[in-house]
């Protein structure tokens, strides 16, 4: 179920406001350079002060770090310190749901589906788009997602069912299995990043939505709920528009500051003990080394969303009060238990 290729050639998946989709082949994307670029001066500079020899491999997706006759590597954003399997399991979307729900661990529902092409033991019973419609039928809204990948590339909220064949089609055709879901009504979302269980920075995202004051356009709402993100992202006439006084303005459905949505430490006594509770029950288990895990809160409950494996900083770094000092930090931290 899970799929490590690292593609030159990479494809992201639209969902286009006029609720058509399309598929975008591009080259490695100006983006994800950027991230790369970033998280390589960071880890240079840790390396440099710490006297570690540092060399970027493989099209600069790992990094060889040797100090004192040892040699370890950093893959993407992977620093080694997760058993290689629990690793598998936290970038396994449905995988990951299994093992918590297994263990009564508050989780976000998933579903898998292969193609209807595997014939494989594994996917009887779970290769049929019957299984996301009927579930569709019973829930709906729904989400569709990869199951495997993050920044919110490839998930998609189905509000129509004549959407769910087009969907999967297409994720089908970069994917060996997908997820589906419910449709959450997510009051916040929260991050915490941990080292050997135990929090380095929590911090909760902001959904990309503006409310609307009779004087400001969409535009300048969106700029200044979050600069970075969308300071030259927004040519398009539709943000000339001033919003009416009390009108909402929803950028995007998702919670990923990869997509607008911005951040915040600022997190009440009693939501954070609810986050570590969860935080304890996920760590009593199983032995995580370094990760990043996003909880979802609802009217009703707190529940885990995913855990992610490849602790990424970029968007952190800048939206954050000194970013840069807490993101370098935790990489400090986390490439001395490398070499403990």
């Amino acid at each position: 179920m899970v799929n490590n290729k690292v593609n030159e050639l990479r494809t992201t998946i639209h969902f286009k406001m006029s609720n058509k989709y399309s598929i975008i082949r591009e080259g490695k994307r100006d983006d994800t350079m950027s991230t790369n670029a970033k998280f390589n001066v960071i880890i240079k500079e840790i390396c440099e002060e710490k006297g570690i020899n540092y060399n970027l491999l493989s099209r600069d997706w790992i990094t060889m770090l040797e100090y004192k006759g040892k040699t370890r590597f950093i893959s993407g954003f992977q620093f080694g310190l997760n058993d290689h399997a629990l690793g598998n399991i936290m970038d396994d979307k449905f995988a990951l749901y299994e093992v918590l729900r297994t263990k009564k661990i508050p989780v976000a529902e998933h579903h898998i589906l292969f193609k209807n092409t595997n014939n494989n033991d594994y996917a009887e019973g779970y290769n049929t788009v019957d299984l996301v419609k009927d579930f569709y039928n019973i829930h709906k809204p729904i989400v569709i997602k990869a199951n495997t990948g993050s920044c919110g590339t490839n998930v998609f909220k189905i509000e129509k069912e004549e959407d769910i064949e087009p969907i999967l089609n297409q994720l089908f055709e970069h994917n060996h299995s997908i997820s589906y879901c419910p449709y959450y009504d997510i009051k916040n979302e929260y991050r915490m990043i941990v080292i050997d269980g135990e929090i380095q920075l929590i911090y909760k995202k902001k959904k990309p939505v503006v409310t609307g004051n009779g004087k400001d356009t969409i535009r300048d709402l969106l700029i200044a709920f979050n600069k970075h993100y969308f300071s030259d992202k927004l040519n398009d006439p539709i943000y000339d528009r001033v919003l009416n006084p009390g009108e909402v303005y929803e950028y995007d459905w998702r919670f990923n500051l990869s997509r607008g949505a911005s951040a915040s430490t600022d997190i009440s006594d009693e939501i954070r003990g609810k986050l570590i509770e969860i935080k304890d029950q996920i760590t009593n288990e199983l032995k995580i080394g370094f990760a990043s895990i996003d909880i979802i809160e609802t009217n009703d409950d707190f529940r885990v969303l995913e855990i992610n494996s490849g602790v990424m900083t970029e968007n952190i770094i800048e939206i954050i009060d000194n970013g840069k000092e807490i993101v370098k930090s935790i990489y400090t931290k986390a490439i001395d238990k490398m070499f403990e």
